[in-house]
């Protein structure tokens, strides 16, 4: 059965709650997805509890976002031991500077002419995971642009835009001795799409290989035909586990949907086999 193993929910950047991602998933036709939000992992035991509910196997998940100079590279960890203290402190420290990070944009756009609260974005969040998306939406809702993209330029809280503010600097290596901490399995996501920085080749893997990474996201809604070709050789000569999903953000992205990307049961398979624990019932 069809699996999408990189969507995101409310706690993060995505547009649906945990439990909204389960029953979409059902619609769907999807048997397993994982729910990797970015840098926190509040939502996992609301999506495992829905999913058994609906029948959907829920992986849980986690998308570090990392930093090698200026390019940005995300981290996946799948089958995260959720409840693990030390691990929940780390990334407590992270969630915090996104906090710090998101009143220090709304505080930029402020002095831009923007008349936006913090509060308004919190309230459009629902919670105190905000993101830039939120940030986006606030000013939809004022008025100062009409759709979400233009948010994202250097007028705005665009990547180095007027008011953006550097994310939480966090390596590569250190996120995969988190996610390896927390027993789980670390896996770089979209290799090719990296964030102010050139598409990963398999010299640049390699070094994160010896890192201690053990799979590569293949397939991406990101990803054309000839580049998951590409680094499906590269998973295959370095002994990788193969993994894929949409990166689903609902409405936050509508150009994507749930299920745009799957893989097959044979890489969901491998995956559990390699984690070789048993999931929450």
């Amino acid at each position: 059965m069809p699996a999408d193993l990189h969507i995101h929910s409310t706690y993060s950047d995505g547009s649906y709650t945990p439990a909204e991602l389960v029953s979409y998933a059902a619609k769907k036709g999807l048997k397993t997805i994982a729910v990797a939000d970015h840098d926190t992992v509040e939502g996992v035991a609301e999506a495992l509890k829905y999913g058994r509910e609906r029948g959907i196997e829920v992986i849980p998940a986690i998308e570090f976002s990392t930093f090698r100079k200026k390019a940005e590279i995300h981290i996946l960890g799948y089958f995260i031991d959720y409840n693990n203290n030390d691990f929940l402190a780390e990334i407590d420290k992270i969630y915090q500077a996104r906090l710090n990070r998101a009143r220090k944009m709304v505080e930029k756009l402020n002095e831009l002419g923007v008349e936006i609260s913090y509060e308004e974005v919190r309230n459009l969040a629902g919670d105190d995971y905000v993101g830039r998306p939120h940030i986006a939406r606030a000013m939809i809702k004022k008025g100062y642009i009409t759709e979400m993209g233009e948010a994202f330029t250097d007028d705005y809280i665009g990547n180095n835009g007027r008011a953006y503010v550097p994310k939480y600097q966090l390596s590569p290596e250190r996120a995969i001795q988190l996610i390896k901490e927390a027993d789980g399995i670390p896996v770089l996501a979209h290799p090719h799409f990296i964030n102010r920085g050139d598409p990963l080749k398999k010299e640049e893997i390699s070094r994160l290989v010896e890192g201690g990474l053990e799979g590569i996201e293949v397939y991406h809604s990101k990803h054309s035909e000839e580049v998951s070709n590409y680094y499906l050789g590269v998973a295959r000569e370095l002994d990788l586990l193969i993994t894929g999903g949409s990166d689903f953000h609902g409405d936050n992205s509508p150009d994507i949907d749930m299920g745009d990307v799957v893989i097959e049961d044979s890489y969901v398979d491998r995956l559990k086999a390699h984690w070789g624990g048993f999931l929450d019932e």
